[in-house]
């Protein structure tokens, strides 16, 4: 097998920039999403439904079969 050799991409100050930005962009709203389900599940926890935790004001990828995925069903 032959092996490629890759040239190596070199940026632009304006490219480099753009990519740090999107970096600490996506590290912030994966933070931002951790923190919201821990909120999420504060609140399952101190008994408020699942409905009102997941209804239409929660954005979507908040829904009721995510938190039963992450946390279980709720004991009845």
């Amino acid at each position: 097998m032959t092996d490629v050799i890759r040239p190596k991409t070199i940026y632009t100050d304006e490219q480099k920039r753009l990519l740090a930005t999107a970096i600490e962009l996506a590290q912030a709203a994966e933070a931002a999403e951790t923190a919201a389900w821990e909120a999420i599940k504060a609140a399952r926890d101190a008994r408020v439904l699942d409905t009102d935790l997941t209804g239409d004001d929660t954005p979507a990828r908040f829904n009721r079969a995510t938190l039963n995925r992450r946390y279980g069903a709720r004991p009845s």
